[in-house]
């Protein structure tokens, strides 16, 4: 059955009052690390809250200019997107769901627009990606390359000569 309600995603400007939002969103990505461990919840939350003041602070700092937004859908508030256009490049820094919204192509969606833009300005789209994040898979299915390694982190690269074909 075809679903003919086209949902509408869009981005909105981050307000002071969206910082639990997103500590929430930062921790829902990083979830799936936390499944081996047996550490009590208020200590895995105090960890999570520190690591995200401290990737909000190196995002600020690496990235002055970025574009930092929250994703919606229809509304409602399921994500994060910070972007660093740039003349030579595109960096995605940061596109990140929560978990309820995650496999329901919105990801994809929202890459393959970036992709577009980028194939029209001719220029690459570079990010970072943990080594064992399931968002691996959906870069590498959309053409980027890996094209280094610090610590847990790839480096992957997309460029508009290897755009695949059902973009």
């Amino acid at each position: 059955m075809l679903d003919h309600h086209r949902r509408q995603i869009a981005f909105r400007v981050i307000h002071d009052t969206d910082r639990a939002f997103l500590r929430q969103v930062y921790a829902a990505t990083r979830e799936w690390e936390f499944t081996l461990t047996v550490w009590p919840e208020d200590e895995k939350r105090d960890f999570l809250q520190r690591q995200f003041e401290a990737q909000d602070l190196h995002y600020a700092r690496a990235f002055p200019g970025a574009v930092r937004r929250i994703i919606t859908l229809d509304g409602t508030d399921i994500g994060r997107l910070y972007i660093d256009r740039r003349d030579e490049v595109l960096h995605i820094i940061e596109l990140s769901l929560l978990p309820a919204w995650q496999r329901r192509g919105i990801g994809t969606d929202i890459l393959r627009s970036l992709l577009n833009e980028a194939h029209g300005g001719k220029v690459p789209v570079r990010l970072k990606v943990e080594r064992t994040s399931p968002a691996l898979r959906l870069y590498q299915r959309h053409g980027f390359r890996q094209t280094g390694s610090e610590g847990h982190h790839l480096s992957l690269e997309w460029r508009p000569d290897t755009r695949p074909r059902e973009l």
